[in-house]
């Protein structure tokens, strides 16, 4: 019995450090210390990221919680178009998206193939912690070939092992520190590319730049802030986008919009919020606000309809930016998840209504 119990305790406490992921060594951690948003052994975000217990709305907030259905999620499985290799052209063409539920997508651009944040199951280090509330609209086995895959923070419900693992082709741009979680799950160095604030990878006439967001990173108790998080400017052939990653509002936007606009997209995260934790992530009205400051032609909200993260029913993040957006310039997209869409060309309609 006893020797049942060390190997199932073994065994738990090496599948949880796999997840969990490397740490960058103490030599990246020594070069990081030149960087003027690098102190104490830590990343630090534009603006301190803060939690107030006594704030929390929308209920308590307890890791009890992620293990049990959400009482916030939809009674009903949402509509979706299920997605497979054959959904896919051969060539990518030149500019398309598939927005996958949360902050997964699929960007096509210039003829290249881009996966963004590649989240298909849960959202948690255990299987049957934070679950989804329904099925992705696609399982890896079916994800089409990929040119590069773009990774904004190592949350759980931003970077998956699993699908990570999946991905036997692909180069991958991280931010600084996200690299170590990589090699640790078997990719190979020369896949990698890590980006610093204002750092920028190039190639196949595709250009990504990594920029800063008011944010944190960690997927254990103690590794808080030691890989950096990053927005990202996105360009290929014509087109200019902008994806916000996960953070909070600030005049960040405002500085993008003038130093890389004018942008053709935004992506922008509109869930997460709550007045216990009020800068990690926008409120919809400051979501609707930056998606403004930006400039961008359309926008795309992510970040929803998956994940119960913050407390508050599975459509409420949509309607109230909807609302707030209804006194703004940019157009809005609502695609199903899955669905294939060209901004500015494809009608999205409020398929949750």
């Amino acid at each position: 019995m006893l020797l049942l119990l060390s190997f199932l305790v073994l065994s738990a406490y090496f599948y949880l450090k796999s997840e969990l992921g490397e740490a960058p060594s103490a030599e990246e951690e020594a070069a990081y210390a030149r960087l003027d948003y690098y102190r104490d052994g830590s990343f630090q975000s534009p603006e301190e990221v803060v939690f107030y217990f006594d704030k929390v709305s929308g209920g308590k907030t307890s890791v009890l919680r992620f293990f049990t259905k959400s009482q916030n999620a939809p009674d009903k499985p949402l509509p979706k178009v299920m997605l497979n290799k054959s959904s896919f052209p051969s060539k990518p063409s030149d500019y398309a998206l598939y927005w996958l539920g949360h902050s997964s997508a699929i960007l096509e651009l210039n003829g290249k193939r881009l996966l963004i944040d590649p989240v298909l199951g849960n959202a948690a280090p255990l299987p049957f912690m934070a679950p989804r509330y329904d099925e992705a609209p696609i399982k890896r086995e079916e994800l089409p070939d990929i040119d590069y895959i773009v990774i904004t923070h190592n949350h759980y419900d931003h970077l998956e092992k699993e699908t990570v693992r999946s991905l036997r082709k692909g180069h991958f741009i991280v931010p600084l520190g996200v690299g170590a979680t990589l090699r640790g799950w078997g990719i190979d160095e020369s896949r990698i590319t890590e980006l610093g604030w204002g750092d920028k990878f190039r190639k196949d006439d595709l250009e990504v730049r990594a920029e800063e967001g008011i944010h944190f990173s960690g997927r254990d108790f103690f590794d808080r802030n030691k890989s950096l998080w990053a927005s990202y400017i996105i360009k290929g052939g014509q087109k200019n986008i902008f994806w916000s990653g996960d953070t909070g509002y600030g005049g960040h936007f405002a500085r993008f919009k003038k130093e890389y606009g004018p942008f053709d997209l935004a992506v922008i995260e509109i869930d997460g919020w709550n007045n216990g934790w009020p800068r990690s992530h926008m409120f919809p009205k400051q979501a609707a606000q930056a998606a403004s400051d930006i400039g961008a032609d359309h926008v795309l909200p992510v970040h929803w309809g998956v994940f119960d993260l913050a407390l508050h029913p599975w459509h409420e993040s949509i309607d109230m930016f909807l609302e707030e957006a209804e006194s703004k310039t940019f157009k809005t997209l609502t695609p199903k998840m899955g669905e294939r869409f060209v901004p500015g060309e494809t009608f999205t309609e409020c398929w949750w209504k």
